[in-house]
């Protein structure tokens, strides 16, 4: 359930800065630190060298914003260039991401009872945090099958469909349906049907669990439970179990549902992730 320190860079730069979900205020220095934000998350653990081109492509940013941005992250280290010319990851991001690993690591406890969720059921466990219009995967642990819905930790799906995303929405507060509504982007409202996903935060709310079928993908379902509601200080925490729509029968999300709330029960006990105590 480990994952790879860069992976929890990318959970940190992501809780600190949501710049794509326009939760970034307005002016020019916070605007600049947003940029430099958007080009660390061009890189990824699957590609940690990148050309100009190609951060430009990532980050959405105009060619001269980039290359100015390239200039000062590769002052301060966060940065540098390749021997081949182009750019990745400096020492100063290693010490940042080395600081997410720790901050975001679920306790033995914790870990070992997902595992336990994961055999027992056997489906994908995933324990969910809400970041901005975004839910991101903080600790997993894979179905035993080959057959099986595949996250990692630091992964980040829409709030706007799939059970854990809808539970998020719900265990956030009364108007969370109507603010990621209105956070959503033009995009993002086409994709999704705004009275149906209403109503599915709703039923949520009222019923304390979710399930979903083929709302993210085909084939794919997932059922989830809220181990934390969200407030001021701190952000909802949601565990949820994700697979083949086949293996998700009514008898089978009843026998989910039962294994999930025991999990989350003691889930509260055995501990969080630091960053979100």
């Amino acid at each position: 359930m480990k994952a790879q320190p860069w992976r929890r860079g990318e959970m940190l730069m992501s809780t600190i800065v949501e710049s794509r979900d326009g939760s970034t205020a307005e002016g020019g220095g916070v605007r600049a630190v947003t940029r430099a934000f958007e080009v660390l998350q061009s890189f990824t653990a699957d590609r940690p060298v990148l050309s100009v081109a190609e951060i430009v492509r990532e980050s959405g940013l105009p060619r001269t914003t980039v290359l100015r941005l390239i200039d000062t992250l590769v002052g301060e280290r966060m940065l540098r260039h390749a021997a081949d010319g182009r750019i990745t990851v400096g020492a100063r991001l290693i010490r940042l991401a080395a600081f997410a690993e720790a901050a975001w690591a679920v306790p033995e406890e914790t870990a070992e009872r997902m595992t336990r969720l994961a055999q027992e059921t056997g489906e994908t466990a995933s324990l969910y945090v809400r970041s901005g219009l975004r839910r991101v995967a903080v600790a997993q642990s894979p179905s035993p099958y080959s057959l099986r819905h595949v996250v990692q930790v630091g992964d980040e799906m829409p709030l706007l469909a799939g059970a854990s995303s809808t539970l998020l929405a719900a265990a956030s507060g009364p108007d969370a349906a109507e603010q990621v509504l209105a956070s959503a982007s033009a995009d993002e409202i086409r994709r999704v049907d705004a009275d149906a996903f209403r109503a599915a935060v709703a039923a949520a709310a009222r019923d304390r669990h979710a399930v979903s079928h083929g709302a993210r993908e085909p084939g794919n379902s997932g059922v989830a439970v809220i181990v934390r509601e969200g407030d001021d200080r701190r952000p909802a925490v949601v565990l949820g179990l994700g697979g083949p729509t086949a293996r998700f029968t009514e008898e089978r999300v009843a026998m989910f549902l039962e294994a999930l709330e025991a999990a989350a029960s003691d889930l509260r006990h055995t501990g969080l992730p630091p960053a979100l105590d």
